[in-house]
């Protein structure tokens, strides 16, 4: 297993509930991929530097997760998905920044 840190943009349309319930959705979405969660943080709403999908504000998810490498394949694949989501990138950590 490696340790990924996962970073979600989520459109600043979204209410402090929309995007609760969306980090919900997340965490069940991480188990069903057999993904451990080692931290999550929904960050307050932000201002973009830029525009993306024509919105000039987001929140930012930054979730360490404990994974294995296919299964890292399949969360990529479901998050594609995700119409809500504006970005999303999952990062290798290295195991002296993991521990």
């Amino acid at each position: 297993m490696k340790t990924y840190e996962l970073l979600l943009i989520l459109p600043g349309t979204f209410d402090d509930s929309s995007a609760t319930r969306f980090i919900k959705d997340l965490e069940n979405t991480l188990v069903k991929f057999n993904a451990k969660i080692n931290d999550l943080q929904l960050k307050g709403k932000q201002q973009l530097a830029y525009s993306i999908k024509d919105k000039k504000s987001a929140f930012q998810v930054i979730a360490k997760i404990t994974a294995e490498p296919k299964d890292i394949s399949a969360i990529k694949v479901r998050l594609k998905l995700v119409e809500d989501l504006l970005r999303f990138e999952i990062f290798n950590l290295p195991e002296v920044v993991a521990s």
